[in-house]
């Protein structure tokens, strides 16, 4: 499931790009470079959706869905990976001090010109 989903994923991000690529621009002709009026009507009322824009959509949609579905396997996955018990039992070696070495026992040593 999870190779279906990534190969789907690959192509719907791919067709998201040609069909963004194949949508015509608003308003970016000689006109509107130089200020003039002829760019009144991208702010002004806008007619039905157009194919593309449909596509573009449905495309989008379906795109995000894949990337919902490979961010909670991906999540899935990670979780399944970690054993918490496990990763406290490692971490408590891992802080534990080393015993300290025992050391042979010291005799007192007379100085000299000490009396007694």
């Amino acid at each position: 499931m999870y190779p279906f989903v990534v190969a789907l994923h690959v192509v719907l991000c791919t067709f998201l790009i040609l069909v963004i690529m194949l949508q015509p621009g608003k308003g970016g002709d000689v006109g509107a470079a130089f200020g003039s009026g002829l760019t009144s009507s991208v702010f002004g009322p806008r007619g039905p959706a157009g194919l593309l824009q449909r596509v573009t959509t449905m495309v989008a949609v379906l795109f995000m869905c894949t990337s919902l579905a490979l961010a909670l396997y991906s999540n899935q996955a990670v979780l399944a990976d970690a054993d918490v018990g496990k990763e406290l039992d490692r971490l408590e070696l891992e802080e534990a001090p080393a015993p300290a070495p025992e050391l042979p026992p010291v005799e007192p040593v007379d100085a000299p010109g000490a009396s007694q």
